[in-house]
């Protein structure tokens, strides 16, 4: 995000404004489409405001309003922090793993790893190694030690590298995959696998 706000009362402004205008898209077209991206910048925004009480609410209602929304992968980081600042370890954990497999290099990237890019199918600008350079540097700071302590435990147990390690067998095998059942089975199969941890997704 340009610009980002650099004082409490800016991002309680950025607040305000992208609130408003989402509200009034539902108001002018009956739904939100929202081609901005603003409700992803609002993770960002409470994420660096630390204002628990209020992402809890804008959690519930960005789940009521986008139930089917596959995000992206800085709101993905911004919402597993909260929610492990929340002490709702579950749903931060089921969070991470989407952050995870979401972008594979972003991790990695805040634990210090060299990064080299992976041999698959990337399938948008979203999961791309380069993608790392937008996320705000507001944002990676407000990550606090024990956050990344947390975040490090996580990525490098069994099962989440077991996780990682199929995804890019899967999406390596889709750079070659023809035909639509073929790829059609290894999407479905890189979408279940973290229904196979025993992360749970209610973020209420």
């Amino acid at each position: 995000m340009s610009n980002f706000p650099n004082t409490e009362r800016k991002l309680q402004n950025r607040v305000v404004s992208y609130r408003a205008a989402l509200k009034k898209e539902k108001a002018t077209f009956g739904c939100i489409n929202d081609g901005g991206g603003r409700r992803y910048m609002l993770f960002y925004l409470y994420f660096v405001m630390d204002d628990l009480k209020k992402s809890r609410a804008y959690f519930r209602w960005y789940k009521k309003e986008f139930p089917n929304d596959v995000g992206e992968p800085t709101q993905k980081l911004c919402h597993a922090f909260s929610l492990h600042r929340m002490k709702k370890e579950a749903e931060a954990k089921h969070s991470l793993a989407e952050l995870m497999l979401s972008n594979l290099y972003i991790i990695p990237h805040l634990l210090g790893h060299k990064l080299q890019e992976h041999d698959m199918w990337h399938a948008s600008s979203y999961d791309s190694m380069d993608y790392i350079e937008y996320i705000p540097e507001e944002v990676i700071g407000s990550i606090t030690l024990e956050e990344i302590q947390w975040m490090k435990t996580l990525y490098g147990s069994f099962e989440f590298r077991r996780m990682q390690e199929r995804y890019i067998e899967i999406y390596h095998k889709l750079q070659t995959a023809k035909g639509v059942e073929q790829r059609t089975t290894l999407l479905n199969e890189s979408y279940a696998l973290l229904t196979d941890t025993d992360c749970e997704n209610n973020n209420d």
